[in-house]
């Protein structure tokens, strides 16, 4: 039996605030929440988001409270919990350091064993790096604690998507990014998905009107139109 029977018109939502991407405090909810927003409108569904802290809303996600969580990637645990739709927007995620400590990439893993890493607590940043207990990492609640860390010395290295780093760095007063080195390579390039309790009797249905809606913006020229309108 479902855990929630969601009205077909409205699809609630929840996911954390992850600016510059979607947020509460942007435009429209930002430019992912945008194009999710036109992709459900191409099935005649409206769409509504919560923004709330990420362990909260992945949790009230799997229990059903919600018709899905929107823009999260894709992992083995949560795909137990959920179904996934397919991709619509793609984030580099790697590890910034300090630029003195002379660090430029990493072949392997191992070789970041001296260092700090703070990371972002339930956050999925590719089996290779989540599994790495070799690695010493200081973990925080969002993206913003996790860079100012990183910039009050309090950590060597963040593991962050590369454009949420700047964008929060640029927030931070006397942070100066020529002082960053961008490690090479990326931990993942991370695939957004809209993910849908699989606990909801509606959530395949749900999964197809946005993959549906998703093929329809982009062949209309929505798709682009939105990325263009945000600047990205």
């Amino acid at each position: 039996m479902a855990a929630v029977n969601a009205r077909a018109d409205i699809v609630r939502a929840t996911t954390v605030n992850f600016t510059p991407y979607y947020g509460d405090s942007l435009e429209g909810g930002g430019v992912i929440t945008a194009l999710a927003r036109a992709a459900f409108a191409e099935r005649g569904h409206e769409f509504e988001v919560k923004f709330q802290p990420w362990r909260r809303a992945l949790a009230k996600g799997r229990a059903g409270a919600y018709d899905a969580v929107h823009a999260a990637y894709w992992a083995a645990d949560r795909e137990r919990d959920f179904y996934f739709s397919k991709p619509f927007y793609s984030i580099e995620v790697g590890l910034m350091a300090h630029k003195d400590l002379g660090l430029s990439r990493f072949t392997p893993l191992e070789d970041l064993k001296p260092y700090l890493i703070g990371y972002n607590a339930g956050w999925a940043y590719g089996e290779k790096f989540e599994n790495a207990d070799y690695l010493q990492k200081d973990p925080a609640n969002n993206q913003t604690i996790n860079v100012r860390k990183f910039f009050a010395g309090r950590v060597d290295i963040v593991a962050v998507a590369r454009s949420i780093f700047r964008y929060e760095a640029a927030r931070i007063e006397g942070a100066d990014l020529s002082e960053v080195t961008f490690i090479e390579p990326p931990l993942k390039i991370g695939r957004l998905h809209m993910m849908f309790p699989k606990v909801n009797e509606n959530a395949e249905k749900l999964r197809d009107d946005f993959d549906a809606g998703l093929k329809a913006i982009r062949e209309k020229g929505i798709y682009a139109e939105i990325i263009d309108r945000y600047g990205f």
